[in-house]
């Protein structure tokens, strides 16, 4: 089968909330993925870090605690080390040696004295009046006999007031004697409530028994805390306890010889404020690179969305370019069949014309003679009738209407093309076969483009044919579809042409008898229907269209 056609490119356009959906699904889900996998492991790692500079803190705070007492024991030691008991028992010297201490530590003792064996004081200098006191019973007394230097837990003493003193043994040939001093609890606190424990925390040191050694938002000094005989570990516990229904983190650490426990608690949510603010800020950066990405995402889409708008404009007009020469080239070929079908009737009425104006030359009184002559006038103004048909059908066919879809029963447009067509097949001695199925279903269609589709399908048949040959037209359903099948028995396509017959300009007919727009335009108009136009050939035995159209269930 000869062919005058073309492929059309369908410029199909994915919809724009679906193109959306999918690329921001493909750029947001591996940012989110990642958000919340740095959410999850940075937010463990920070918590961690957290958790572990509050532990360095408090280890080091505790360091710090016992170099203070260390110090001040230090001192202790090299002036009992440095002098006789002889030197170190009148007031005055204590006095100095007080003041000396006081002014190299900050005011770090409240008051000095020097004690014998018996427990008796030689000497004594300070604020309380202690000299006729006895300390043979008092427990730092008999500890410091052992240890040679003994720092106490707060007691109350004869003083009645909470405090804690350093004792140093001196050793010396024939007996021992005692330096005690007391230290300045005011002092000693201060250095143990730090402030880079925020607004929610605090610190404070127990004794083995559980007792405060300074004081704490849960009790006052030697009252018993919550802690009682806590237990003993090596370096920093970290532990999450409730108080009052608030979560609290606490760190502890033993000092002092082991004999005190630094306790640092805090708010759970002060501690891991830092957490919260690094996690916020890092969710503010991964939110914002999600809206650029969003923004970016439907700035790029609605660029492209307006790009592929106005290159299916322009494949659109271009379309509409071709159907139009595609119907000017089929009006011409149209033409030398219209002229046939035209001169028969126009002979006709010049021979009746003719027998008119002999009829009336001859007119007399005959009644017989007066009817035939009205025969003749009727059958002029039948002929004029029917070349009135052919030109409107041809006027029809060439006009550029509305291609409005409309639901058509395919009886209609069939019937018209193939009278329309009859004649030049009938000149060629080619039989015209219109078959259609009986209770056809609707199709949505445009009436004027199915004839042209049907006229382009039927004239590359008649020049496949060339003489003597059939070309049939059948539908029918099949499924949920409507199929119209152009069947010729011509020359047939050649299986390396049958695949390029849809593309715009390919022909195989002689130069200036084709366009190679016939068929780009069949499938063009076709496809515009929501149906599909395919062909199927055999080399000499000939060629086979078949267009299939979706059902429509409700007519216009």
């Amino acid at each position: 089968m000869a062919t005058d056609s073309s492929s059309r490119n369908d410029l199909r356009l994915i919809p724009p909330r679906r193109l959306v959906a999918v690329l921001l699904s493909v750029s947001l889900l591996p940012l989110g993925l990642l958000g919340v996998s740095s959410w999850v492991i940075f937010g463990r790692l920070l918590n961690q870090k957290s958790l572990e500079l509050q532990s360095t803190i408090v280890e080091g705070h505790a360091k710090a605690i016992d170099l203070y007492i260390e110090e001040r024991v230090r001192a202790l030691g090299f002036l009992i080390d440095a002098r006789t008991v002889e030197e170190s028992t009148s007031e005055p010297v204590l006095k100095g040696i007080l003041t000396h201490l006081n002014r190299s530590y900050e005011d770090a003792f409240v008051d000095i004295g020097i004690i014998d064996s018996e427990g008796k004081h030689l000497a004594y200098f300070g604020p309380y009046d202690l000299k006729i006191r006895n300390y043979r019973e008092a427990e730092w007394f008999q500890t410091v006999q052992k240890e040679r230097i003994y720092v106490s837990d707060v007691f109350l003493g004869y003083r009645r007031v909470p405090h804690v003193v350093i004792a140093v043994r001196a050793d010396r040939p024939g007996g021992f004697w005692f330096l005690r001093v007391t230290i300045n609890s005011e002092q000693f606190e201060s250095i143990v409530h730090t402030d880079y424990l925020g607004t929610t925390g605090e610190a404070f040191i127990v004794n083995r028994q559980g007792r405060f050694q300074t004081g704490s938002r849960t009790g006052p000094v030697m009252e018993m805390s919550p802690l009682v005989s806590p237990a003993w570990h090596t370096g920093v516990r970290n532990s999450r306890l409730e108080v009052g229904g608030v979560t609290k983190f606490q760190a502890t650490s033993w000092l002092n010889n082991d004999r005190w426990m630094l306790v640092v608690q805090q708010d759970e949510i002060e501690v891991r404020q830092p957490v919260h603010e690094a996690m916020f800020y890092g969710g503010l950066l991964i939110s914002a690179a999600m809206l650029v990405v969003v923004v970016t995402t439907l700035l790029a889409t609605g660029y492209l969305e307006r790009e592929i708008g106005r290159a299916n404009k322009r494949r659109e007009e271009i379309q509409t370019a071709f159907m139009r020469s595609a119907q000017l080239a089929s009006i011409g070929e149209l033409a030398t069949g219209f002229a046939h079908e035209i001169n028969n009737p126009l002979a006709i009425i010049s021979a009746e014309q003719t027998n008119i104006k002999d009829l009336v030359e001859g007119l007399g009184s005959d009644e017989a003679l007066g009817r035939e002559l009205l025969d003749s006038v009727r059958r002029c103004e039948k002929q004029v009738k029917r070349c009135g048909g052919i030109t409107l059908k041809m006027l029809q066919f060439g006009r550029r209407g509305a291609s409005e879809l409309r639901a058509v029963k395919l009886i209609v447009p069939l019937e018209e093309t193939v009278r329309l067509m009859r004649k030049q097949a009938e000149l060629r001695s080619i039989q015209l076969i219109l078959e259609v199925e009986a209770e056809l279903p609707l199709v949505q269609v445009v009436s004027v483009e199915l004839e042209q589709v049907l006229v382009n399908l039927i004239n590359n048949a008649l020049h496949a044919i060339k003489q003597d040959g059939e070309i049939r037209i059948e539908a029918l359903r099949k499924l949920d579809e409507v199929l119209i099948l152009v069947q010729d028995n011509g020359c047939g396509i050649p299986a390396e042409h049958l695949d390029r017959i849809f593309e715009p300009f390919f022909t195989t007919k002689p130069v200036g008898q084709g366009t190679g727009l016939g068929l780009s335009v069949c499938y063009g108009m076709v496809h515009s229907w929501g149906g599909r136009i395919t062909a199927e050939s055999t080399l000499g035995q000939g060629t086979t269209f078949t267009i299939r159209l979706p059902i429509n269930s409700t007519p216009d």
